[in-house]
């Protein structure tokens, strides 16, 4: 009999062979932007709070599970970048993701662009509502600013909307712009979000906070180039004293500044899964050979890849970040990432204090690159080094809907 796993994987390939006929029929449901509308509350009436909160729900869903192949949705520029080491590519698209020759009528490519800004249409439609509240709002526009996070780390240059678009053919704007526009959404949720409650810890994790808007403000700031700025938002999130670093750091709790909650009735967390042997006979990555060998001694992030089962897995070494269940949880933002971008605007102790905990000597480079593996920087610490260049074309099927893109 087939296990859960397989019939999983048939029922994906199934999906992939009808891709090409899915997307003739829905294309004339595109507008120019080819963002299709998913708010079923009409955001011009005056919500109640809990109807505003759905809406809310759903921005979280659709940011977690853009579409039917999140996992390379979300993956995407993890495969782009070096941390990865492929054991096989059951699909062409994913091989020329991790070869960096993604043509622009490539079909994830299309999934990638579009869902992204269905996303951000989900947000505008929440802060067009007359009855939303600051804090809904803030929630709103941070998940605005991960989204266009998400698409510069792909495509650098692309269309900004706001909740005022009016869905006519829009040029994309320059890299600074939208670095800026991402900025100013999470200045706002700053200071309209939640505060963190250490009280409710997990409630707390999955919610557009303060904290979390600092968070991916560092982030953001250490793109640009503005590491003091970086440095700043950084060291108020260490010293809040609402997050530390753990000792075991599978058991990650206390570093948990923000997360999209897994759920396992969704099914959608296979990120893990493609970083398994669980996978090794479909789209599978184990851990790039030169990441594991920075692991040395008693480092306590060993615990983080499987050593003992290299020679088991025919010599590869597969990460244990995350979960190989549809339910792994979807990390956005770790106090050790603030460690790390402290230490790089000039707070050397802050390296120190994460070597420590980490029983670890890298350099302030390396301990970033073993630290945040798998989470959605190394991409852009690539080509922040220099290292590359590449930019993923504008879909065709984009292209196609806002000739402006041309």
């Amino acid at each position: 009999m087939l296990n859960f796993k397989k019939m999983k994987m048939i029922k994906k390939i199934s999906k992939i062979l009808f891709i090409g006929l899915f997307v003739a029929l829905t294309t004339s449901c595109s507008d120019q932007l080819d963002i299709p509308s998913e708010a079923s509350l009409d955001a011009n009436a005056n919500l109640a709070t809990e109807d505003v909160d759905k809406l809310l729900t759903g921005l979280y869903k659709k940011m977690r599970h853009p579409n039917q192949y999140g996992y390379f949705a979300i993956m995407n520029t993890e495969i782009m970048g070096d941390n990865y080491k492929p054991v096989k590519f059951q699909w062409f698209q994913v091989q020329n993701f991790y070869e960096n020759k993604v043509p622009a009528g490539d079909i994830l490519l299309s999934y990638f662009y579009a869902d992204y800004y269905a996303g951000i249409d989900r947000a505008n439609t929440i802060l067009k509502v007359p009855s939303a509240n600051e804090a809904q709002k803030g929630a709103a526009r941070y998940n605005r600013a991960l989204s266009y996070l998400r698409l510069y780390d792909m495509f650098e240059r692309v269309p900004l909307i706001d909740e005022n678009y009016d869905r006519t053919p829009i040029a994309p704007s320059s890299k600074e712009d939208v670095l800026n526009f991402i900025v100013e959404d999470l200045k706002y949720a700053k200071e309209n979000c939640v505060s963190f409650n250490g009280l409710s810890l997990l409630e707390s994790q999955k919610t557009p906070t303060k904290e979390a808007a600092s968070a991916l403000l560092a982030r953001v700031y250490r793109v640009q180039g503005d590491i003091a700025a970086a440095g700043v938002e950084a060291e108020e999130l260490i010293t809040s004293g609402k997050f530390s670093l753990a000792a075991n750091p599978l058991e990650r709790d206390p570093e948990v500044i923000f997360m999209y909650k897994g759920n396992k009735a969704e099914t959608v967390g296979s990120w893990g899964w493609i970083m398994s042997p669980e996978a090794r006979t479909w789209n599978c990555f184990a851990a790039a050979d030169d990441l594991t060998a920075l692991v040395k001694g008693e480092d306590t992030r060993k615990i983080l890849f499987d050593f003992d089962g290299k020679d088991a897995n025919g010599g590869y070494i597969y990460s244990k970040k995350y979960k190989t269940e549809d339910n792994s949880d979807l990390l956005v933002s770790r106090i050790a990432e603030m460690y790390l971008i402290s230490a790089e605007a000039g707070n050397t102790a802050r390296l120190d204090e994460l070597q420590a905990a980490r029983k670890s000597s890298l350099t302030l480079a390396e301990e970033r690159r073993l630290e945040m593996s798998f989470e959605w920087t190394r991409w852009e610490d690539l080509k922040l080094e220099g290292k590359t260049s590449y930019i993923l074309p504008y879909p065709t099927r984009a292209v196609d809907s806002n000739p402006l893109l041309k």
